[in-house]
């Protein structure tokens, strides 16, 4: 089912666990990334990570992590567990109930670099039964978007980053556009620059105007690996996402802190002060500026922002101030802020190599 000859950067990537010896010769560019990647701090965020419960959306996020590090040990060890806990409907990590449709695309890269690296042709086949799903069996507007959850026909912001990218790094971007472009015209607030949380197919209407740190770093994260991930011959389609995210950074930058943080609702200082958003526009600016589509002159303010998000770091190797379980209303700590902290750092490191 799956169309595009996958080219994977093979290599044992310093990681926690010793892999069997056929791997210990294999290298890859992303190889001394991986290596020196583990500084105390960052192994302290990593493990605090990987202590936490996890909804499949939060697995996900965390096997993408490692993904982005370069660790292949760790990215195997997560996307096993993926398709152990793959639901009977072709859904990933899913534990008891999970009501969550697009969530479970996140752990879909590393589960096809697996089958690849290890020559493991069920995880390549419980990729193809995910995308089964989404293509024909999961929950759709009248213009083929997905649905973000069982509870209800709404489209959500934060699905921009949980199944976009997974359709095209699987060979699909026609259909990984479709998906991102559906939602971005429900959802975008042109005068904000910002993107509403919810839409609701019942009404006709957003359904939750709330301009949410964290799930407008859902967009603009998704926009970005998007870019990553198109085709070579989709360059109209690229420069018109580019656009899109240098708007986004703008409407988000015009609410940035004098401590270079945000609000949790993004337009509203009466909101708690938060640092997940701060992480992705890190990470936005790092990869942009690296991969040469963004201005440079962001990068003061990646690097300000990065600054910002290591003083909320604890003594543990938590994350703190971000929107979290168990309901995502309260400044505490997640799965997705230890990972999006690893992931701007992985961001870091490659801007900043030779």
């Amino acid at each position: 089912m799956i169309r595009r000859d996958f080219l994977l950067k093979t290599g044992i990537l310093g990681g926690l666990i010793t892999m069997p010896s056929v791997f210990l010769s294999c290298k890859n560019e992303k190889h001394e990334l991986a290596k020196d990647f583990y500084s105390p701090l960052r192994r302290k965020v990593m493990m605090a990570m990987l202590t936490t419960q996890k909804q499949n959306w939060e697995h996900g996020i965390a096997t993408q992590a490692f993904v982005e590090i370069g660790d292949e040990n760790m990215m195997i060890l997560m996307a096993k567990e993926a398709v152990v806990r793959q639901d009977s409907d072709g859904r990933l990590a899913v534990l008891g109930v999970a009501n969550g449709i697009t969530d479970s695309a996140t752990p879909g890269e590393a589960v096809l670099k697996t089958s690849e690296l290890l020559n493991e042709p069920n995880m390549k086949e419980a990729a193809n039964k995910m995308l089964h799903y989404f293509f024909n069996e999961a929950p759709k507007s009248d213009a083929g978007i997905l649905y973000h959850s069982h509870h209800g026909p709404e489209l959500w912001s934060d699905s921009m980053y949980m199944a976009p990218p997974f359709f095209a790094y699987a060979g699909y971007p026609e259909e990984a556009l479709k998906q991102l472009n559906g939602i971005r015209q429900k959802l975008w607030n042109s005068d904000k620059r910002l993107y509403a949380y919810r839409w609701s197919d019942a009404t006709g209407l957003v359904s939750n105007p709330k301009l949410w740190g964290l799930a407008n770093g859902h967009a603009i994260h998704g926009k970005v690996k998007l870019i990553e991930y198109l085709p070579p011959n989709y360059n109209t389609q690229r420069n018109e996402l580019i656009k899109a995210v240098n708007e986004h950074l703008e409407g988000c930058l015009s609410y940035m802190r004098n401590d270079y943080l945000f609000h949790d609702t993004i337009d509203d200082d009466s909101t708690f002060v938060e640092t997940s958003l701060a992480e992705r526009l890190a990470y936005v600016i790092f990869k942009g500026t690296k991969q040469g589509w963004l201005d440079k002159k962001y990068l003061e303010k990646g690097k300000q922002m990065r600054e910002a998000v290591y003083k909320q770091v604890d003594e543990f190797g938590f994350v703190k101030g971000i929107p979290g379980p168990p309901s995502y209303s309260v400044s505490t700590s997640s799965t997705e802020g230890q990972a999006f902290f690893l992931m701007m750092e992985a961001a870091y490191e490659e801007l900043i190599k030779p």
